[in-house]
């Protein structure tokens, strides 16, 4: 009888212990990777980013899920009609507008139409935008910027980020 206890014990003890095992692997899962001090920047010819089209801000954030903190993110389509992304192409962001003043930053377009980028971008009183495909075609936005969730507005109230 008290193998039989004992037996019957150690299983409780194996269940319980595979169950806690099994909730701190999950718990860890979940868990933002390095929180904003994780570095996460898009380059050319990657394919590792995801969700083209929507608002990186909404993951990549303090609070969100998403690798990183993203300063300035968005995706790049072929035309205005937003059917096929631009894949490889380079956003410039300088003080001026059509290319002048000072360049700030540079952010490489990765293979699937997306920019994103975890370093720190001084915005001052605006940025314009620069969007270049590969083949070297631009696109220039005519009104600054002062922060880079480019997808919270192209694709909601305005045009999607396009060039061909």
């Amino acid at each position: 009888m008290f193998r039989f206890l004992y037996i019957r014990g150690m299983k409780r003890l194996q269940g319980i212990s595979l169950l806690t095992l099994l909730l701190m692997l999950v718990t860890l899962a979940c868990e933002k990777d390095e929180g904003c001090g994780a570095s996460n920047i898009s380059k050319t010819g990657s394919t590792e980013s995801h969700n083209m089209g929507q608002n990186c801000m909404n993951c990549h954030q303090a609070s969100g899920e998403g690798k990183g903190c993203f300063v300035v993110a968005g995706t790049v389509y072929t035309s205005s009609a937003a059917t096929a992304t631009a894949a490889n192409g380079t956003i410039f962001l300088y003080t001026g507008p059509n290319a002048t003043g000072t360049l700030v930053a540079t952010i490489q377009v990765d293979a699937k139409g997306n920019f994103h980028t975890t370093d720190a971008v001084n915005f001052g009183s605006g940025l314009y935008p620069v969007v270049k495909s590969a083949s070297g075609a631009q696109q220039f936005m005519g009104s600054s910027i002062t922060q880079g969730a480019c997808s919270g507005c192209h694709g909601v109230t305005t045009d999607r980020i396009w060039v061909n």
